[in-house]
């Protein structure tokens, strides 16, 4: 059963009051009063609770209108109408009680069920009045607040994003829903099927979107409750937007800076084996027949020399030469990492055929051997290079590096500056 809401009465106890007062109480709770400065306690005591205050006239005029006014001064009691009550049908003098403060004449009796919907709209209207003045509250905060009703159309936003801000002063996104209002249809069906779920489910959700609009990445928080209304039934979606491009910028950049060799730019070991598992899980299950995929091996010959007849500076010059050729040599679904001193792996990602993870590795062995490391001794590099095939000689990363390895082991003893494809036969080697 529905609450009644309560409200408070300050009239003299008369028989009009007690009438008024008795017919009242079927439609609210009714707390009553016969002088302002009780019922200024009583408001106190009960502010969150009290819907509205209606306040006899003449009792009005005998404090000079204090009591109204002391209430519209106050900050807590905002969101309370007050309704003037006289027994007489009212003249000119009557509704001048307006401009002290009062939401409403009335002058019971009357027809009590216009009265009854005449208090509950001075109730609404002053609920509205505050609803408008804590939008305008809320638009001080660099938050983003929006609330949405179950169908996921916007009943308000206090900040209105750039990216969806039109040139029509008058264009308004209530009653839009985020498809007719976002370019970014992506993040909009995501929005769009959080809201869904949230009014399923009752439960709240929090998620992070990435937004470039105008060349502008943004990242940005969306936290997000059900409401409900007075009957406890989910009316809509809540949701404050805060930008957290700069902490995810800086999050992505240290886990970056944790995934990455600082020498080469290239993936680290524990990154590179991670993503190619990961991969190599996916391309198990989906992986269409006719599609492939490559490990490599590479390996610097005789880089301990190079070390020690030149430096470790010098040494590390030649890595960093070769890592700009592997980058420049695969896409960018490919992964190229360095898995030790003078080692790198790449995993090729759909090709066509074993010919082309050849034909690449035949591209790095000649772009390398193009390497000067000085011009006056013209010392020039070479790496070695194994090759294993997804899925003729492994399904799983692990199987993968051995057949690599093993191809790689065969080059280096063959000569290095040389680029091997697995055959079963090198497991006799």
């Amino acid at each position: 059963m529905e609450d009644k809401k309560l409200i408070l009465v300050i009239a003299p106890q008369d028989a009009l009051a007690t009438e008024f007062v008795e017919k009242l109480s079927n439609a609210f709770t009714v707390l009553t009063s016969d002088n302002e400065e009780e019922a200024y306690q009583v408001l106190i005591r009960r502010t969150t609770d009290i819907s509205a205050v209606l306040l006899d006239l003449n009792l009005a005029r005998q404090s000079n209108y204090s009591f109204v006014e002391k209430m519209s001064m106050d900050k807590l009691f905002t969101s309370i109408p007050v309704i003037a009550l006289s027994p007489n049908l009212p003249n000119a003098e009557d509704i001048e009680c307006l401009k002290h403060g009062f939401s409403e004449l009335l002058t019971p009796p009357n027809e009590w069920e216009l009265l009854e919907k005449r208090i509950n709209n001075a109730v609404r209207a002053k609920d509205s009045l505050t609803f408008n003045e804590i939008v305008r509250m809320l638009q001080q905060l660099p938050s983003n607040i929006f609330w949405k009703d179950t169908e996921g159309r916007y009943v308000f936003m206090t900040h209105y994003w750039r990216h969806i801000k039109q040139d029509d002063p008058h264009w308004t996104l209530r009653g839009k829903t985020d498809l007719e209002i976002r370019k970014d249809k992506h993040n909009a069906k995501i929005a769009m099927d959080s809201d869904k779920k949230i009014v399923a489910t009752g439960q709240g959700t929090d998620y992070v979107i990435e937004e470039n609009y105008d060349g502008v990445q943004e990242f940005l928080q969306l936290i997000k409750r059900p409401t409900y209304d007075e009957h406890g039934k989910i009316n809509g979606i809540i949701a404050l937007i805060n930008d957290v491009t700069k902490q995810q910028l800086l999050e992505l950049e240290l886990d970056k800076r944790s995934k990455t060799d600082s020498l080469t730019g290239l993936l680290n070991k524990g990154a590179t084996e991670e993503l190619i598992r990961m991969m190599l899980l996916n391309y198990y299950k989906d992986i269409p027949e006719r599609s492939k995929c490559a490990l490599m091996m590479i390996d610097v010959d005789k880089f301990k020399t190079i070390n020690d007849t030149l430096g470790h500076a010098r040494g590390d010059k030649v890595l960093s030469a070769i890592s700009s050729i592997i980058k420049n040599t695969f896409k960018g679904m490919d992964v190229a990492g360095r898995i030790g001193g003078d080692e790198f792996m790449v995993f090729l990602r759909d090709i066509e055929k074993p010919e082309n993870a050849m034909h690449l590795a035949e591209s790095i062995e000649r772009n390398t051997n193009r390497l000067i490391l000085d011009e006056d001794i013209r010392t020039y590099v070479s790496v070695s290079i194994g090759i294993s095939m997804f899925p003729e000689h492994g399904k799983t990363f692990e199987e993968l590096y051995h057949t690599a390895d093993k191809a790689l082991y065969y080059a280096k003893n063959h000569g290095r500056a040389y680029w091997q494809m697995y055959m079963p036969e090198l497991e006799n080697e």
